[in-house]
């Protein structure tokens, strides 16, 4: 068996587009990547862009048709959000452990995720997650916060606490009551 060439992607502005229609939906229907676009297209976000790019799925090129590799667009992304290496650790571990990861954005978290089999559109995702740094520090007030707000969309609150090795450690915070 063969393996597939790389499909070809755009960075434009902070997205990248898949622009073969076929090697786009297989992405979104496979490996539930992406929002798609008119014409076939596919909107990758920078986590999912990088991802695909390290595991040698997509080929990133400029405008100009330059070729940009992992480091350039680790560095590009990096620029424009300073969270966005802890996010990027975060994500790629929750993809290879078998997880759906999609934005959390509108939850609070950086990132929502969904048990094993799951998929989006046919189940709710199960917990939020969020990336810090190791040496980070907040009080109550924030853990609280969070797990409250977890809770109100039935899901668990995961902290990823990334060290400077990038390794993970997840702690998932729930509520109890007495």
């Amino acid at each position: 068996m063969t393996e597939e060439a790389p499909a070809r992607a755009v960075l434009q502005k902070r997205v990248v587009i898949v622009m073969d229609p076929d090697r786009a939906n297989r992405f979104y229907q496979r490996g539930c990547y992406g929002k798609p676009l008119s014409g076939g297209r596919l909107q990758l976000s920078p986590v999912e862009a990088l991802y695909l790019v390290e595991n040698g799925k997509i080929i990133i090129e400029d405008q100009k048709g330059n070729k940009l590799d992992f480091e350039t667009l680790m560095k590009k992304f990096a620029k424009t959000d300073p969270e966005f290496r802890l996010k990027y650790v975060t994500y790629a571990d929750l993809r290879s452990r078998g997880y759906i990861v999609r934005t959390g954005l509108k939850f609070g978290a950086h990132f929502r995720v969904y048990d094993r089999g799951d998929r989006p559109g046919e189940a709710h995702s199960k917990f939020l997650v969020h990336a810090i740094p190791g040496s980070a520090k907040f009080g109550a007030t924030e853990l609280v916060r969070a797990v409250r707000l977890a809770h109100g969309v039935r899901k668990r609150f995961i902290w990823a606490i990334v060290d400077e090795e990038g390794d993970i450690t997840y702690y998932a915070v729930t509520r109890e009551r007495l």
